[in-house]
């Protein structure tokens, strides 16, 4: 039976996650083991490179479900030449992935741009085939949830307010499980507990540990008929 290990928001932390991993008993060597990502694999931390192996590593042997998070799409529109990704290094640590990407010699943006398409000539590959979401029973599994449009509706959005998600989405009969926004601040504003164990509200679970500050990665681990195991 396959049994799928969810996790979410990495941002270039390899270390915390394979040893969450390894402590939810994720088996490297068994076919049946799937590892679920909801996105933010890049920026802020500094194993932005081993992070990239590893996603190689699981996606060639098709163990891998990535859900493409905000910062995946920086790196995707800055290597399509559609960003000059000078606000995400201003802002959201877009720098190290750019860094440990790019060639020693790379001295100026353009140069870096070309040197990582260069040396990882699959990854744009890689990151327009993460989804937006991905099901398993009664579970919905995105990176950020879902924002509000008067002409559209709800729709998965991967820089969706998460409060607002949480105050006007209306579960009905699934469980939504996403990342994005820390689940500290949400149990403190929406339960008013300080805690940084996974965000559990109604239908809604949250499982951004905050990896970069706590080096910690939660997991859950669902099997294959969607009941949740951890």
């Amino acid at each position: 039976m396959k049994k799928y290990f969810v996790f979410s928001d990495i941002h270039g932390n390899l270390k915390p996650l394979v040893e969450a991993l390894d402590e939810a008993g994720f088996n490297m060597d068994d076919d049946n083991h799937i590892l679920l990502s909801l996105g933010d694999h890049f920026d802020r931390g500094t194993q932005n490179l081993q992070v990239l192996a590893y996603l190689m590593h699981f996606d060639k042997l098709n163990r891998i479900i990535m859900i493409r998070g905000n910062h995946d799409d920086f790196l995707l529109k800055f290597l399509k030449n559609e960003s000059d990704g000078i606000f995400n290094i201003q802002k959201n640590g877009f720098g190290n992935t750019l860094i440990e990407l790019a060639s020693k010699d790379s001295v100026t943006i353009p140069m870096m741009r070309d040197s990582i398409n260069k040396r990882f000539p699959n990854l744009i590959t890689l990151l327009e085939k993460m989804i937006d979401k991905f099901e398993l029973g009664d579970y919905v599994f995105t990176h950020a949830g879902y924002a509000y449009d008067k002409k559209r509706g709800w729709y998965i959005y991967n820089f969706a307010s998460t409060p607002y998600f949480l105050k006007h989405f209306d579960t009905k009969d699934k469980y939504y499980v996403f990342g994005h926004a820390h689940a500290s601040a949400m149990n403190y504003y929406e339960l008013g507990i300080e805690s940084n164990d996974i965000f559990e509200m109604g239908n809604f679970i949250g499982i951004d540990a905050n990896t970069v500050l706590n080096k910690k990665v939660h997991i859950l681990i669902f099997d294959e008929f969607g009941n949740k195991l951890i």
